[in-house]
């Protein structure tokens, strides 16, 4: 996390993605119920598990879990950490993590030109209307 707890879209993502790999490769199927009939070549849950327990198509849990997702809902971070057996306390850091994610933001830069603009325009407007033009 950043300096003062505060994270930005792209330390979010980044450290949704890092929490969601090691959640599942940790996360035996037998925990989660699923039965292991023959050989299987990783120890935790795979991609296709999670995306199927959480009921989300596996392209979605993909992006996500790839830190490329566009458009998640905390209702589906819910049932992702669901699926992963998640703890209250790892809930609460996804749920924040997604909130930090998906906060709308605007680079200072521009909203700093975009303001001084706005605020020429307004005195601009007010000078025409007190002078009766």
């Amino acid at each position: 996390m950043e300096k003062g707890g505060d994270v930005n879209g792209s330390s979010a993502r980044q450290l949704m993605s890092q929490m969601l790999v090691e959640k599942r490769n940790n996360l035996a199927p037998e925990k989660v119920g699923m039965r292991c009939e023959g050989a299987r070549r990783m120890h935790g849950l795979s991609r296709r598990d999670v995306a199927q327990i959480a009921d989300i198509s596996f392209n979605h849990y993909q992006r996500l879990e790839q830190g490329t997702s566009v458009g998640v809902s905390a209702p589906v971070i819910l049932r992702i950490c669901d699926a992963l057996l998640m703890k209250d306390e790892e809930k609460a850091r996804m749920l924040a993590l997604h909130q930090a994610w998906a906060r709308p933001r605007r680079p200072q830069a521009e909203s700093r030109v975009a303001g001084s603009q706005a605020a020429g325009e307004i005195s601009g407007r007010q000078r025409v209307s007190s002078s009766g033009v």
